[in-house]
């Protein structure tokens, strides 16, 4: 197991994981962590705003 990381990422979630996301995209050695245990309930869980869902369709449509 690889213990060094080119960037730890601490908070997991909406930023965190999309931080974690794109970089280990590039091919960066990532290390996401968080206080909590997952999956957990959270009132936010299901949401996502009017700029995340943009992101998230432009970054789909890229994969096309």
């Amino acid at each position: 197991m690889d213990l060094e990381y080119d960037v730890i990422v601490v908070g997991a979630g909406p930023a965190g994981s999309s931080a974690s996301y794109f970089l280990g995209n590039e091919g960066i050695n990532t290390l996401l962590l968080d206080k909590e245990q997952f999956p957990r309930q959270k009132l936010c869980s299901g949401g996502i705003s009017p700029r995340g869902l943009k992101t998230l369709i432009e970054y789909l449509a890229f994969l096309d």
